[in-house]
């Protein structure tokens, strides 16, 4: 899987922690906790409860 972000930051603070790579590092964190939490589960949470639409939609199935 390969995320792509844009991030324009704004405001002194959000542009210094920019330069400094603290939001790069936030990210590359947060995905990493993502993909070890996804790969602790161990397999599927349950099934897909959605439908197809005519056209490629989707949505969910009603109850």
């Amino acid at each position: 899987m390969e995320l792509v972000m844009d991030v324009e930051p704004s405001g002194a603070v959000e542009k210094a922690a920019d330069m400094l790579g603290a939001i790069d590092r936030q990210i590359k964190g947060d995905m990493q906790r993502f993909k070890q939490y996804i790969e602790k589960r161990g397999g599927e949470s349950g099934a897909w409860r959605g439908r197809i639409q005519p056209g490629g939609g989707t949505g969910p199935t009603p109850l």
